[in-house]
């Protein structure tokens, strides 16, 4: 298992590039989001495998709201892009 900030970095690494391909939004924009995600979100397995529930983990929280908002206007992506690098900057001010 990985510790907060290691998490707390891949959050940041993930929001970057999401942010970066909405800048130039290609066809395959969803695709490359949720594979980013999924990705990443293998941080945050547990020793069993699990993974936290929604609202357990607000980091965890901003990573899928990535994924979630990767069909909606860019403005949104921005902004949960935002959102996720402020969940990391948090973590990690601590």
């Amino acid at each position: 298992m990985k510790d907060m900030n290691e998490r707390a970095k891949t959050l940041s690494e993930v929001a970057e590039r999401v942010a970066l391909w909405n800048e130039f939004r290609a066809d395959s924009f969803q695709d490359n989001v949720a594979r980013a995600v999924n990705d990443a979100r293998e941080s945050w397995r547990d020793d069993d495998g699990s993974l936290p529930r929604r609202g357990a983990d607000p980091m965890f929280d901003a990573l899928l709201g990535l994924v979630d908002m990767a069909d909606a206007s860019p403005t949104a992506v921005r902004d949960a892009c935002a959102e996720a690098l402020r969940a990391a900057e948090v973590r990690t001010a601590r």
